[in-house]
């Protein structure tokens, strides 16, 4: 036992000492969760106030899409809207609109001119003291990222809100001194505002962003907010980023090619992601992260509240099809997250995210598969680590923003209490599924009692690994420094971690490291086998001066399993 505690001391002043984390982590300013006892999912509405945005050719491009005898009751009406069009901009119509207006968007390339003029710091807000503060993960010595340590309050998203972002929709009319409270406050502009794009598919609407501004859509405090049936590309960080938002609903949209993150939800409840194609992102396709939590260590696993839900989900083409640190109380269902580098990653590493340690995500019915991408190979990592985003050829390159171990199909750095049922998990040549408890003090919770926190009550249950749906072999692929098949690779960390009712490839379901004891899982809490000390090196990685730190095996695509 004092080895054991020796060795997890040690790896935690490695990982500290490191110049970055191996998290996902999303940094954001200070915020608060909203109200979890209040709130819904907004429904799409068709009726009541509405404001119309057209370009000079959405006529022509209507007629064209609905050109079949089956849509020209579709076109009728729309041409009917289009004689209402005011405006050119999104943002000129949001900045018209009041509180449950419905913006209808018509088929165009929306690039925001007036918005892409507004200098990313304004002399309006540019006192430091005033418009900026301190991100979530920089609270602490201890907090890396390779982020900026300092981002915009909510105060410069009032006073300036197209600085940063090409599309703003600002919830709060009143800003006083604490513009952090806690909870979040109600919203009081803007409430309840709907943006539809009225193509015939997502694609016939898209709005593209200047590679400069943080987001193409920013939507901060805006409670109540929808959108369906458009296309967001080219953020400098996000395609949509939902900030405390209490009740939210993503549809129909293709999210693709942004630098970090296609959409993005930061302390946010009541929410839903529904169908979503995302592609192309340097970090992840969807990122529900630091939501409240919605379980307690009393309630069962039947008894749950899962306050953001993501269905019918189609992310590919990634670093990581999925992440959330601190992504709680999420239900994920009947999605696909395939072809990235990794296809869902939860954790709770990143200092200064709300909602740690990590709990109570639900995965079930999903697809992990074929996720051995190869973007950290040295030509790409080469090209990605010398030329800024806003010089990069577009929509063709995928440049990673944050180090994954290729070719896995979940993996959980530090969570408690997820559920992975009824998923089919194959073809991800490292490993099918990682899970590894980490200390707390990586995130900078050096309270003693706190280092054991995680990772415990995981269940791992009813899944089919290594074969697709129509039953071909596709097994998941083995760890080359142990040199043994992995579907779960499991550090021995916890307790009650179990898994059970899973079948594979060839049999039972292989493990790399420690076998996975059955339901309910063992009872006593253990120490970590040591497995995670082999990762530590890779938390050096760097895309401009450590693309390849030395002893890391994450970064290369691993030998398809025989």
């Amino acid at each position: 036992m004092k080895r054991l505690l020796l060795l997890a001391a040690a790896l935690v002043a490695v990982l500290v000492a490191l110049p970055v984390t191996f998290s996902s982590g999303h940094p954001e300013r200070p915020t608060t969760f909203p109200n979890p006892s209040i709130g819904h999912v907004p429904a799409f509405r068709s009726s009541g106030p509405s404001i119309v945005v057209c370009k000079s050719d959405s006529g022509k491009r209507l007629k064209r899409e609905f050109a079949p005898r089956r849509y020209h009751r579709a076109l009728g009406l729309r041409l009917v809207q289009l004689k209402r069009c005011k405006y050119r901009d999104i943002q000129a119509a949001i900045n018209h609109a009041k509180s449950n207006y419905r913006i209808l968007v018509m088929p165009g390339v929306y690039k925001e001119i007036p918005s892409r003029r507004i200098p990313i710091t304004p002399k309006k807000c540019s006192d430091q003291n005033r418009y900026f503060a301190v991100t979530e993960g920089y609270d602490n010595v201890n907090a890396r990222s390779n982020d900026p340590p300092v981002r915009a309050n909510f105060r410069f998203q009032h006073d300036c809100p197209n600085a940063r972002n090409l599309i703003a929709v600002i919830g709060n009319k009143h800003v006083t001194a604490d513009t952090n409270p806690s909870p979040a406050p109600p919203c009081d502009r803007l409430c309840n505002l709907q943006i539809t794009g009225m193509g015939l598919r997502p694609g016939n609407v898209q709005i593209v962003g200047d590679r400069k501004k943080m987001d193409v859509i920013r939507v901060d405090r805006a409670s109540g907010f929808a959108i369906r049936n458009v296309l967001v590309q080219e953020g400098a960080f996000n395609g949509i980023d939902g900030v405390q938002i209490n009740g939210f609903h993503f549809k129909d949209i293709i999210a693709r090619f942004n630098q970090n993150y296609g959409i993005l939800t930061f302390t946010a409840e009541h929410g839903l992601y529904e169908r979503i194609r995302a592609y192309g992102n340097g970090d992840s396709g969807v990122y529900p992260g630091s939501s409240p939590k919605g379980c307690s260590p009393a309630n069962g696993y039947g008894n749950r509240r899962y306050g953001i839900e993501l269905r019918k989900i189609n992310s590919y083409g990634n670093t990581l099809g999925y992440s959330g640190t601190a992504g709680n109380s999420t239900w994920i269902h009947d999605s696909q997250f395939h072809d990235n580098s990794t296809g869902l990653s939860t954790d709770s590493f990143a200092s200064g995210h709300p909602g740690m340690p990590q709990e109570c995500a639900k995965w079930e019915n999903n697809r992990f598969n074929s996720n051995n991408l190869g973007i950290f190979n040295s030509a790409n990592q080469k090209y990605c680590g010398n030329t800024p985003f806003a010089q990069r050829k577009p929509l063709t390159r995928v440049c990673p923003q944050f180090q994954v171990p290729e070719g896995s199909g979940i993996i959980i750095y530090g969570g408690n209490r997820n559920l992975i049922r009824n998923n089919r998990i194959y073809d991800n040549w490292k490993s099918g599924i990682r899970l590894f408890g980490i200390p707390a003090a990586i995130r900078g919770e050096n309270d003693p009692s706190k280092q054991q926190d995680t990772s415990n009550g995981n269940q791992i249950l009813n899944n089919s690994f290594g074969r697709t749906a129509s039953g071909r072999r596709a097994p998941n692929g083995h760890d080359p420094l142990v040199m043994h098949t992995g579907d779960i690779t499991w550090d021995d960390e916890g307790q009650n971690n179990c898994q059970q009712g899973n079948s594979s490839a060839d049999g039972p379901v292989t493990f790399s490291d420690g076998v996975m004891p059955g339901c309910p899982g063992r009872p006593i809490k253990a120490f970590a086998n040591g497995a995670l000390g082999r990762d530590a090196p890779c938390a050096a990685w760097d895309p401009k001066t450590m693309p390849r730190p030395p002893g890391c095996d994450w970064f290369d695509v691993p030998s398809r399993p025989k």
